[in-house]
């Protein structure tokens, strides 16, 4: 599946969230690196996938 890594956000163009394939607003996460916080009350259900897309240009 390629490198996994939660890159640090300083040195990324911009990023996105999917949880169970819909985007997140960013107000709803934070990312340091090699970690992902969600800011909600709610969890995501079991088994959901979470898809952190970072890219850098």
């Amino acid at each position: 599946m390629g490198n996994q890594t939660i890159l640090d956000p300083s040195n990324t163009s911009f990023m996105n969230l999917f949880i169970n394939g819909v985007l997140q607003p960013h107000a709803n996460y934070t990312v340091e690196k090699g970690k992902l916080k969600l800011n909600t009350v709610d969890t995501p259900i079991k088994g959901a996938p979470i898809i952190l897309q970072m890219f850098i240009i």
